[in-house]
């Protein structure tokens, strides 16, 4: 399990881990979290408490952030059910990360970046 940068671990997603969730998680959502891309997950599921374990954001700023459209989220819910699991594209919220610094690094007096997919 590896370390960011201040000291915590990675959260466990293995299967194992998820079925003694609260809540149980959909097979669908159980999916996702396990696929992984370069060594990365490629879904992530906001935390309850701090921040998210990859990109630092808290649970607030990873909603904020897929409601204005800076970054990919799909809700996973049974037919019928009023309760799902929120997953959040890891890759997407890198993506709007590495797109920040760029834009800081160009006009360093604001940085409001493009929704992801929105070409200028």
């Amino acid at each position: 399990m590896g370390k960011n940068i201040t000291g915590n671990s990675a959260p466990d997603t293995s299967p194992a881990t998820l079925v003694q969730t609260t809540r149980p998680v959909p097979a669908k959502a159980r999916e996702l979290l396990n696929d992984q891309s370069n060594g990365l997950p490629v879904w992530i599921r906001p935390p309850k408490i701090g921040v998210e374990f990859y990109s630092g954001f808290s649970r607030a700023k990873l909603y904020e952030g897929a409601g204005k459209g800076h970054f990919r989220s799909v809700s996973i819910r049974e037919p019928g059910m009023t309760k799902g699991t929120r997953l959040f594209h890891l890759q997407s919220i890198l993506d709007f990360i590495g797109r920040c610094e760029q834009q800081a690094a160009e006009t360093p007096d604001a940085v409001t970046p493009t929704p992801a997919g929105v070409v200028e």
